[in-house]
């Protein structure tokens, strides 16, 4: 298995998942599962890792997981003007 170098700090059952608040770019299946991902049925072997941008996402288990963080350290201001001053 390849060793990811990507720094996450969310992961949730893919029925958990909020798209909303949230950037998933990773997914990981711990057993066999049918998925439809992004509109594309694609069969995950357990232990299967995916990495890519992921908007839409249903399986026929409970076993997948979106990997990702919060849209704010995804889309969040460069500058970090939207964060109070230190003091």
């Amino acid at each position: 298995m390849a060793i990811n170098k990507e720094n996450y700090s969310i992961i949730r059952e893919w029925s958990d998942a909020n798209f909303t608040a949230e950037t998933y770019t990773m997914l990981y299946a711990s057993v066999d599962s049918t998925a439809i991902i992004n509109g594309v049925s694609v069969f995950m072997v357990a232990t299967t890792q995916l990495d890519f941008n992921v908007r839409a996402i249903s399986a026929n288990t409970s076993n997948v997981y979106v990997v990702g963080v919060k849209r704010d350290v995804t889309y969040g201001s460069p500058t970090l003007s939207n964060y109070p001053n230190p003091i």
